[in-house]
């Protein structure tokens, strides 16, 4: 790589390996335990120093809405604050990204998708999981009850997780990961990468990576997503099931994809397939 780039393809010993290793653990350690004191705060802060809500008319509550609640474009539907809170938490995993890699550039994408991977636990403790049902979004997800936040005001966060924060990290890890295969060259194939490609654990990264780019797209069923074009004349009712459907499916495959890919994800997959399972059960019994 260029001289001038601050991360270098380094070779490690097996000792600086392991300690590798250990800091990329910490780190999805310190990540999950982020969010835990995240919902902590939230939690006492809604409890002690949360002025209570008064009942308002609807034109009164438009009235008192401030530029900080409000979207930042028009038909846009989260708002400033909403965005803002996701760019700081997107800030908070790059700087634990960047936190002791050096110039070690494997390091540093390892570390991505590692902080990325270990938050996905908590992403699936955010969304209804009765999506479908009568009460559906309003349905209380287990962070909604920890934290005391209604599922309606939860559920935006849910979204832009996905987009803002995850998605950024896992496909920042992709591309680093592919610029490395590229660059690097191998005795027996033009380069890393044409040997690689040909290897199961970069498959299913590259297929992670493409249902990772399918999740962003296929987004929920509103008039201006541009999959609703394809059924114009489709109900409200008909769009929900096929968007949770085919969410449901792709975020599915993209955690076989992210187990088979590398084992230190198998353990944040697992804690995925538990808390979906806690979160099932909590929207049922709160709905």
């Amino acid at each position: 790589m260029s001289s001038e780039w601050p991360w270098q393809f380094v070779s490690v010993s097996p000792t600086e390996k392991q300690h590798r290793r250990e800091l990329l653990n910490l780190r999805g350690y310190y990540a999950q335990g982020a969010l835990v004191l995240a919902i902590i705060l939230i939690r006492l802060y809604n409890n002690y120093f949360s002025a209570p809500s008064k009942p308002n008319g609807s034109r009164s509550r438009n009235k008192q809405r401030s530029w900080f609640d409000s979207p930042p474009f028009a038909n846009w539907i989260e708002t400033r604050k909403q965005y803002l809170v996701c760019f700081i938490w997107l800030g908070w995993l790059l700087g634990l990204s960047f936190w002791k890699s050096g110039n070690d550039y494997l390091h540093l994408t390892k570390a991505l998708g590692h902080v990325a991977l270990s938050q996905l636990p908590f992403q699936v403790l955010m969304s209804p999981a009765l999506y479908l049902s009568a009460k559906g979004p309003a349905s209380p997800s287990t962070v909604s009850v920890l934290a005391s936040i209604s599922q309606p005001a939860l559920t935006p966060y849910h979204r832009l997780f996905g987009r803002v924060v995850l998605s950024p990290l896992l496909v920042g890890h992709a591309i680093l990961y592919l610029n490395f295969f590229i660059q690097s060259s191998h005795p027996d194939f033009s380069s890393l990468f044409a040997k690689r490609i040909q290897d199961p654990d970069v498959q299913w990264g590259l297929g992670g990576l493409t249902f990772t780019i399918l999740i962003l797209a296929f987004v929920r069923p509103l008039r201006t997503a541009f999959w609703v074009q394809l059924w114009p004349t489709s109900s409200l009712k008909t769009r929900r099931e096929v968007f949770y459907g085919v969410h449901l499916s792709l975020v599915t495959v993209l955690c076989i994809a992210a187990y088979f890919h590398v084992s230190q994800a198998q353990v944040f997959v697992l804690e995925a397939l538990g808390a979906s399972v806690v979160n099932a059960l909590c929207c049922w019994k709160f709905r």
